[in-house]
């Protein structure tokens, strides 16, 4: 008898492929994208001596939240996951979770990222976590399918993760995490209207409302996509600015910045699928990029 027999036997409704539907409502590289930017809100403070523990600690309560709202999201959108090409075989559309078994799992951890978070660090990164959690199942997601106005306020959620750092970090919120979070925020713009651009034709399927769909040309959207990539770059500028970083950070963000903009001028110029998923590409690799660099200058320079 092997280990998953074994396994099977003693926890007939808990098995390895049911850990695995687990571990996928979680989505975890989009996870894995927002504790990199909750680092960089915890590193950034120059004053402050925050040791490795804390940082632990901040990791895993905002895992534990990032994963439930995550999870609380596909709970209430299986419906139209299960129209949509691109979300149709997740756990809960095809019937490989209930719907009761998600909604459990999703309070629970989301419960215990809260309480981690609060009695390891404090009651202001704890009510910053929360803020991220119900500003994404309560406002973002049902935004979703009455309002084009949902990326950007989607984008203020994705954004809070490096605010927490900062606050787990110091204690305290400070206006020198305005440039870090206005970096996460206008970086998810260009980004989610690629997304929306490739994909519009399933986001039609899921009753979404995206401005790729009022947009038959391209032209709204390569417009947003522009004005926002401009105001990525000033913000990475504005982190060097405010005397967080070094020269080294500089050049850096600024020729990434330059090159992000380039990419999105192909999408301007002809506004095709292929065009825009050099975007999405594109900011795949500028987020973690600059954050790598972020991470060295802080301890090298």
């Amino acid at each position: 008898m092997n280990g998953k027999t074994i396994v099977a036997n003693i926890y007939p409704s808990l098995n390895f492929s049911k850990i695995r539907d687990y571990i996928t409502l979680t989505k975890p590289r989009l996870l894995s994208s927002v504790l990199l930017s909750t680092v960089l809100g915890y590193i950034l403070p120059v004053d402050t001596s925050a040791g490795v523990f804390p940082l632990l600690y901040l990791l895993l309560g905002t895992a534990m939240i990032g994963a439930g709202a995550h999870t609380l999201n596909q709970w209430q959108e299986q419906i139209p996951d299960s129209k949509m090409r691109r979300t149709k075989n997740r756990p809960l559309p095809t019937g490989r979770l209930s719907g009761n078994e998600a909604l459990a799992f999703g309070i629970i951890i989301s419960v215990s990222g809260f309480t981690t978070l609060w009695l390891s660090l404090n009651i202001l990164t704890a009510a910053l976590g929360l803020l991220t959690l119900f500003s994404y199942i309560l406002i973002y997601t049902p935004l979703k399918r009455k309002s084009v106005s949902n990326t950007w306020f989607g984008g203020i959620t994705g954004a809070l993760p490096p605010v927490m750092g900062w606050t787990a970090a110091r204690g305290t919120l400070d206006w020198e995490v305005l440039p870090i979070f206005a970096l996460l925020y206008f970086w998810q713009l260009p980004h989610f209207f690629a997304i929306a651009w490739m994909y519009r034709d399933d986001y039609r399927r899921g009753g979404f409302k995206m401005l790729s769909l009022e947009d038959p040309t391209g032209k709204k959207t390569s417009v947003q996509m522009l004005f926002y990539g401009g105001l990525l770059f000033i913000s990475s500028i504005a982190v060097f600015i405010i005397g967080q970083l070094s020269l080294v950070y500089l050049v850096s963000a600024f020729l990434l910045g330059l090159g992000f903009l380039a990419v999105i001028s192909l999408f301007f110029r002809k506004s095709s699928s292929e065009n825009a998923r050099k975007v999405f590409l594109a900011s795949i690799i500028y987020l973690p990029v600059l954050s790598s660099i972020i991470i060295l200058d802080m301890f090298i320079y």
